[in-house]
């Protein structure tokens, strides 16, 4: 495995395959190499899903993100509860649309059901938090229309105990948060092994005229980490060291050309981020290919077996890949 050093400044590329790459770190804001306790599974050959068919995936796009689609009043996802329709996906998914939360929590819980029930060796290693917990935890911005939104505690440990991992949480080695924050998603990873705060943002902070790195994510990131470190250890005793106080360290990743992709990208960062040494992305993303993310996370959403919705039409089936089997639809 590859890691880029904390100095090294990578040459302009659209793909990335083992390295990340994208703003220098900050000086002062170096990594730290600790023997590892648990060794990422991703080193030993784990089972991740393969992308779909560039065609096979863009062809769904078109079909249910067209003006004229044929499927805007018919639910083509569901999620527990939540229904999809066909106008509400395409209002996320099309070309700049800037795309529901709801989404991440549809990804979230496909992710947790291969980590379960696909890649074993995942399941426990790392995990990634529910929708409501990260709502709770970054609530003056999520309530920002309601008069004087308040954090709770007590509403952060009760959603935080409903979504533990049935495993020994001493293993854990990263906790996964995805972070919506004026519009923009980025990543959080508590990475216990190394002692640190991984941060995982595909924004251009270089061209940005409105946010630096450190306006963007210092008052924030102390604020919600603080807040998740108490809640974990009011939520599983004695299992979790206090992260309080780590160090954030912004992590080299590939950067967005399109403002409105960054859901997308964060998507990635969760599914294949590996926290070990300086940190690595176990997957290709070109980062102009705006369209082809799009229709990727989409297939891969539609088709899972976490979509519960009973029968899709047809003329959207003949787009699934039988080979992709187990984790499609």
């Amino acid at each position: 495995m590859h890691y880029a050093t904390p100095d090294t400044v990578f040459a302009s590329t659209t793909n990335v395959s083992g390295s990340l790459y994208g703003p220098k770190p900050r000086a002062g804001k170096r990594f730290t190499r600790k023997p590892d306790k648990l060794c990422s599974p991703f080193k030993y050959g784990v089972m991740i899903r393969p992308p779909p068919i560039v065609d096979a995936s863009l062809n769904l796009f078109a079909r249910l993100c067209a003006d004229d689609s044929i499927y805007r009043s018919t639910t083509v996802m569901q999620f527990g509860t939540t229904h999809l329709t066909g106008a509400f996906i395409a209002k996320s998914f099309a070309d700049d649309a800037l795309p529901d939360s709801v989404f991440m929590s549809c990804f979230v819980k496909c992710l947790q059901y291969d980590d379960f029930w696909i890649r074993p060796e995942c399941f426990g290693y790392q995990y990634s938090s529910i929708q409501k917990f990260r709502a709770i935890l970054n609530i003056e911005w999520t309530k920002r229309d309601t008069s004087e939104p308040r954090y709770s505690q007590f509403a952060a440990v009760s959603a935080l105990q409903r979504c533990l991992p049935f495993t020994i949480l001493k293993n854990t080695k990263m906790i996964l948060l995805p972070v919506l924050h004026h519009y923009h998603w980025s990543v959080y990873c508590i990475n216990f092994d190394q002692s640190r705060i991984d941060v995982l943002d595909s924004m251009d902070y270089d061209s940005n005229n409105y946010h630096s790195w450190d306006m963007f994510h210092s008052d924030m990131g102390a604020k919600i980490m603080n807040r998740l470190s108490d809640a974990l250890s009011e939520a599983a005793p004695h299992k979790f060291k206090s992260f309080k106080n780590w160090r954030h360290v912004q992590v080299q990743v590939p950067i967005h050309k399109n403002p409105s992709d960054s859901l997308f990208f964060a998507m990635k960062f969760l599914e294949y981020y590996d926290g070990e040494g300086h940190g690595s992305l176990k997957t290709n993303l070109d980062t102009a290919g705006s369209k082809e993310l799009r229709a990727e996370m989409l297939y891969y959403i539609t088709f899972h077996s976490e979509n519960n919705v009973a029968t899709l039409p047809d003329d959207l089936i003949q787009f699934r890949q039988t080979d992709l089997q187990p984790f499609f639809y």
